[in-house]
């Protein structure tokens, strides 16, 4: 096997046209490191670099603002490239990378078209009949044989110091992901009888949040980024989920509670045209049936 360029940032273009952060897309995109040899670079942003750091060797990382070493073109032929960018960062740069692309295919101007079904399934919140998880549309529309393959390991690697960890924020431009703080509050009062439960920390800091995470036994979150970092760390989660279904493979210690079914679910709306909130119909109590069910 040649070089492989890994393409990758920390934002995804929306079926609406939007340019939003998708740092949960990133961190999953790392399952394709299972199926390239080590000889490979990672080209991202900068913001992307302090939490892909966790999970990519960052000598193995490069950024649009350093600039691209010459060297990785010297045999265009052998380079393997996947890029899993639905949009294109600097379109400059990419004019620059020959060799043998995969993924989302830059269309010769400013935007770039999936190589196929499996690739165009892993577009961020857009509908699709796929009942196969992300990361099998992901293996095989790169060209793999999906045999499971997991996140890359996190270096990161905390002593236990709370059973659960309340993962309860969700991106202010995803209301529709919320589930209601008075429900996080019932839940707390219920599961502090038995276990010990800390609340989300580091909003602001991702080494201190993957510590965070790295410090619980079982995490509870909402469809976030929360949700793929602590799966990432092999921890036990239990996700809250309903309009937005990202399709997760779960590695038999993701589970799932979710509101009765609806035409309308998932929607993968931001917010809700309905204004059901259907996340509301899921009590302290459903989640914390599913905790005794794991532990």
């Amino acid at each position: 096997m040649g070089k492989s360029l890994i393409i990758r940032s920390s934002s995804s273009r929306l079926p609406d046209g939007d340019l939003k952060s998708n740092l949960g897309d990133l961190v999953r995109s790392t399952v394709l490191l299972n199926c390239i040899n080590d000889n490979f670079l990672w080209l991202t942003d900068k913001k992307a670099v302090k939490l892909l750091k966790w999970f990519v060797s960052p000598d193995k990382i490069i950024t649009y603002d350093e600039g691209i070493n010459p060297s990785l073109f010297s045999f265009p032929s052998e380079l393997d490239v996947y890029n899993l960018d639905n949009h294109i960062p600097d379109s400059e740069v990419y004019k620059r990378i020959h060799g043998n692309w995969h993924g989302f295919i830059r269309n010769g101007g400013s935007g770039c078209f999936p190589q196929n079904d499996n690739i165009a399934a892993i577009n961020s919140y857009e509908e699709s009949n796929y009942k196969i998880s992300w990361q099998q549309c992901l293996i095989e529309g790169m060209g793999f044989q999906w045999n499971e393959q997991d996140y890359a390991p996190c270096t990161v690697h905390g002593n236990i110091s709370h059973d659960i960890g309340l993962n309860c924020h969700v991106h202010t431009d995803w209301p529709s992901k919320r589930w209601p703080e008075k429900n996080w509050k019932e839940l707390d009062t219920i599961l502090s009888k038995t276990y010990s439960v800390s609340w989300q920390k580091g909003m602001n800091d991702f080494n201190e949040y993957i510590s965070w995470l790295s410090s619980c036994r079982v995490i509870i979150t909402c469809n976030t980024l929360g949700l793929h970092l602590a799966s990432a760390l092999r921890k036990k989660v239990i996700a809250i989920v309903g309009p937005t279904d990202g399709r997760e493979f779960p590695y038999n210690r993701v589970s799932f509670v979710k509101p009765d079914s609806r035409d309308c679910m998932p929607c993968n709306l931001p917010e809700c045209k309905r204004k059901a909130d259907c996340l509301s119909e899921i009590d302290a109590n459903m989640v914390s049936k599913a905790v005794e069910r794991i532990i």
